[in-house]
């Protein structure tokens, strides 16, 4: 019998995965779709790569009642269990034909500790940039200083250290103070 898609139920969890720690979690997956494939009710799964270390897993059930019932299975729970240590999570269920979701993200981060992790990377950085900078142009005024220190800065910034400092501090800050990814 066809099941009706107003009936069906879809349960999507966010995971942020510790940098250095993408192995496991693949591992972890294929052993999460096999516990998905043989439950009861299971029509499909979907999994959407954000960007590297940020994964969204979705699943598709006939209904509610069976998407609760896989979702609070306790081989299910221990597994998901395993992957809380290297990784934080956001777990989301909808019924219906036309769910929505609000999905976390990078921008979800808390401000304060954006502000505290961009501040401790660009301190240093522009530190030793301002002293090789204002060594070699010793007799220029300020804004002929700041001109190649702001561009060596902004480089350095967007190609070097913060695609690194997003994927290894990622874990920590898209968590909420209840150790779930905020939205």
């Amino acid at each position: 019998m066809p099941v009706d898609p107003d009936q069906t139920a879809t349960i999507i969890t966010s995971r942020a995965i510790r940098a250095g720690h993408e192995q496991e979690f693949e591992e972890w997956v294929g052993e999460l779709d096999r516990l998905v494939r043989s439950a009861p009710g299971y029509r499909a799964s979907i999994r959407l790569g954000q960007t590297t270390g940020f994964q969204h897993l979705l699943f598709r059930f006939d209904d509610r009642d069976a998407a609760e019932a896989w979702n609070d299975d306790p081989d299910v729970r221990a597994h998901a269990a395993i992957a809380d240590r290297f990784s934080t999570s956001l777990g989301q269920i909808q019924a219906g034909d036309g769910v929505r979701f609000d999905l976390p993200s990078d921008a979800s981060a808390s401000k304060w500790k954006r502000f505290v992790t961009t501040w401790l990377a660009v301190f240093p950085v522009l530190l030793v940039i301002s002293l090789i900078v204002r060594t070699a142009l010793r007799e220029a005024s300020l804004p002929l200083q700041l001109l190649p220190s702001s561009l060596l800065l902004t480089a350095i910034l967007q190609w070097i250290i913060l695609p690194r400092l997003q994927r290894y501090t990622r874990f920590w800050l898209l968590r909420d103070g209840s150790g779930h990814l905020q939205k």
